[in-house]
């Protein structure tokens, strides 16, 4: 494949190369840019396949130039710095990322993935996911993907999510179902600092849609919407500290 890196780091530039060079000896990087005007035209003189690109420069954001590509036929792997907002923001969009300074495994975790994919668009729906969500302590919009369709969900319309071995259905508030190929586990970590709480193996629930909690056969937590879930023996502490936290 070949690439171009768009970054107004020198070091940063310099850096990427060699580790490509390393790790992914099959990227030829093709051509480096300072900005994201000379980014475009870079990328519009070389055609590249895949695009190494910074968030924030000096004359403006990576999104900028994706935004200058509507009919993109290129990769992206975007580049942000060390801040744990930034990872959720990636995460809750399903854009592929790398942190700086740029681990090699990272690296060639990103690279696989694009060159593994046949899909080189990023969605305007990710994009605008992302965009609405950096810098924010609390991430308002998730993208999610069921086998046909891309969705962008306001994280306030998830009442709860429910585990199915490797797959978690989301439950939301106009009585929609979706259901995607992504563990539950990984979507707890990804609500980490939200109001959102993991009551049992296989139920992770919106704390704004908790209605009471019934005592009866070892304790469930039912919804305003009516659901009745069951809450773990050693989770029930933990539930009613949460509740009083809110």
């Amino acid at each position: 494949m070949r690439a171009v890196i768009v970054d107004d780091e020198p070091s940063l530039r310099e850096s990427t190369k060699t580790l490509l060079s390393i790790y992914c000896p099959d990227i030829e990087v093709v051509g480096v840019a300072s900005g994201v005007k000379e980014g475009i035209q870079l990328i519009k003189d070389i055609t590249p396949d895949l695009a190494f690109l910074d968030i924030e420069m000096q004359d403006g954001l990576g999104f900028d130039i994706i935004h200058a590509f509507p009919q993109r036929d290129f990769s992206v792997i975007f580049v942000t710095g060390h801040n744990e907002y930034a990872v959720k923001a990636f995460k809750f969009s399903a854009i592929d990322y790398i942190l700086k300074p740029i681990d090699p495994d990272d690296l060639e975790r990103a690279v696989n993935k694009a060159k593994e994919s046949h899909e080189k668009t990023i969605s305007g729906i990710q994009l605008k996911a992302l965009e609405q969500n950096l810098g924010q302590k609390q991430l308002s919009k998730v993208v999610l993907k069921d086998s046909e369709k891309v969705y962008l969900v306001d994280t306030t319309e998830i009442i709860r999510c429910e585990s199915s071995d490797n797959y978690t259905h989301f439950y939301l508030t106009d009585n929609r179902t979706i259901l995607v190929s992504t563990t539950l586990k990984e979507y707890e970590n990804m609500f980490n600092g939200q109001y959102f709480f993991r009551c049992h193996q296989s139920h992770l629930i919106n704390l704004t849609y908790f209605d009471h909690y019934d005592k009866r056969e070892g304790g469930s937590v039912v919804m305003k919407n009516g659901d009745t879930l069951p809450v773990s023996v050693r989770k029930k502490d933990q539930l009613m500290k949460a509740l009083q936290a809110l």
